[in-house]
């Protein structure tokens, strides 16, 4: 007479199959997290990079800005001095 199956453990026979299953699936979503991780960290030295050349551009800028008012400053004066000159000689 053939044994019959226990109930119990053809319940945790299906647990277990149900376990390694998603051991798999937890396995897989961590490869892809781990990927997703590698791509920000990626991305994140590219944007810090960027970030420090638009830094030093916008200096550029500025310095640029700077010489440029301190000669139109000069060129002011320079056009002042002229007129008062010329405005004495009666030119």
């Amino acid at each position: 007479m053939p044994k019959k199956a226990n109930p119990i453990l053809q319940v945790l026979r299906e647990i277990r199959d149900e376990l390694r299953e998603l051991r798999g699936d937890v396995k897989g979503t961590n490869q892809r997290v781990e990927g997703l991780e590698r791509r920000q960290t990626e991305t994140e030295v590219r944007l810090a990079s960027e970030l420090v050349a638009v830094a030093r551009a916008v200096g550029e800028v500025r310095d640029l800005l700077h010489d440029r008012l301190d000669l139109q400053n000069r060129i002011d004066e320079h056009e002042r001095r002229l007129a008062s000159l010329e405005s004495r000689s009666g030119s």
